[in-house]
């Protein structure tokens, strides 16, 4: 590495020199937090960090780290050490060469996650037009939503030759989604990486559902390559976990989690998404972890900012002090304590409070639309309204 990732600046983050996220219609970026409204010219945000200035574009890691977070994604990616030291070990600020890649190009999915959208999930097409004020267009061409769905009733496509220049130098790929076990593309990806004869090189990182079982074909690539991982969206247990990632089904859930222990050469964690909708069943989740998995394995909870209304800095003082209590003391180890920890702090950090109208009004269209209730899968904030 001819750079010292920790003395480049303050504000430094390895990602806009070896790493690329192609989303939805193609769109790329340095990281899949980075703001969309906040693109341009990728020198200029190289330009940003070396000063040791904080680029807008990078503000979700800023909050992070302001609540204490130790590990945002921009600090787990400086670490030279586990899975991102082969990321790093050649970075040269001055010779940028793209190692890994994070996919998320194809909105294919088979639920629809209260925290999710159309934009990620072809199965959200059902329940666009019951909370459209909330749902941003961010789908081109998609203003006009009953047309959009009437000329687009499959999902956002990419051609994935566009990264065949960059294969040969692949170490490491992310795939999301959508769900990433029923989207195609990502399996000709994989192929082209096994023609290439470096699959034995590469981790594959996959963030799924826990809701679809992967194929015969799937399994037989998978063993061509250096380690699987699997972040799971384990985002509650039980009832929460269907609410939360309607229309899962937690007995389907648990089927494939398990499942996907057994496998070789693979490797499973937890990556939770905190919302008002499960923040005070994550205690649960950890204690499932702790009893399933090793303690060296992934556990990491992100608070959800998108949409702005389901996030956990908009309960009232009252609801967050719940909040704070269910999860003091409460994580099997220290370091998922401090995961807790960290929520709580981002929590109080900011008050959000004056979106609660928005978020009671997008529940309760939703629960209508799905035939749910929100006061019986969270009784404790039954009295939001």
């Amino acid at each position: 590495m001819s750079t010292s990732l920790k003395t480049t600046s303050d504000t430094f983050c390895s990602l806009p020199w070896n790493h690329t996220f192609v989303g939805p219609g193609g769109i790329e970026k340095p990281c899949c937090r980075f703001l969309l409204n906040q693109l341009g010219p990728i020198e200029d945000l190289r330009e940003t960090m070396l000063k040791g200035e904080r680029h807008p574009g990078c503000r979700k890691c800023w909050e992070e780290e302001d609540a204490g977070r130790k590990r945002s994604l921009r600090q787990i990616h400086l670490q030279d050490r586990e899975f991102n030291k082969p990321l790093i070990q050649d970075l040269d600020i001055n010779n940028p060469k793209l190692v890994w890649i994070e996919l998320s190009f194809s909105n294919r999915c088979n639920i629809r996650c209260r925290m999710c959208g159309p934009f990620y999930s072809t199965n959200w097409y059902k329940d666009w037009l019951d909370v459209e004020e909330y749902v941003q267009p961010k789908i081109r061409g998609s203003h006009d939503v009953e047309k959009f769905i009437k000329e687009n009733p499959g999902p956002v496509t990419y051609d994935i030759s566009l990264l065949d220049k960059h294969v040969p130098n692949l170490r490491h790929v992310k795939m999301t989604g959508g769900e990433p076990f029923i989207i195609p593309e990502y399996e000709e990806l994989l192929e082209k990486i096994v023609a290439n004869g470096t699959a034995g090189e590469v981790v594959l990182n996959y963030s799924t559902n826990l809701t679809v079982m992967p194929k015969p074909r799937l399994l037989a690539l998978w063993a061509n390559f250096k380690r699987i991982e699997f972040a799971t969206s384990f985002d509650a247990t039980g009832k929460v976990m269907e609410y939360q990632r309607y229309p899962s089904k937690w007995n389907r859930v648990e089927e494939v989690f398990h499942n996907l222990i057994k496998l070789p050469n693979a490797v499973t964690g937890i990556r939770g998404t905190a919302t008002i909708y499960n923040i005070l069943d994550i205690p649960n989740v950890a204690w499932y972890w702790y009893d399933n998995l090793t303690s060296s394995s992934l556990f990491n909870f992100v608070q959800a900012s998108s949409p702005e209304q389901v996030s956990i800095t908009v309960l009232p003082r009252w609801a967050k002090d719940i909040v704070a209590e269910r999860l003091a003391y409460s994580a099997p180890t220290r370091r998922i304590q401090d995961n807790f920890d960290q929520l709580v702090n981002y929590m109080y950090n900011e008050d959000n409070s004056r979106r609660l109208p928005q978020f009671i009004d997008f529940t309760q269209k939703l629960d209508k639309a799905r035939g749910e209730d929100f006061k019986k899968v969270v009784p404790e904030f039954a009295s939001l309204w």
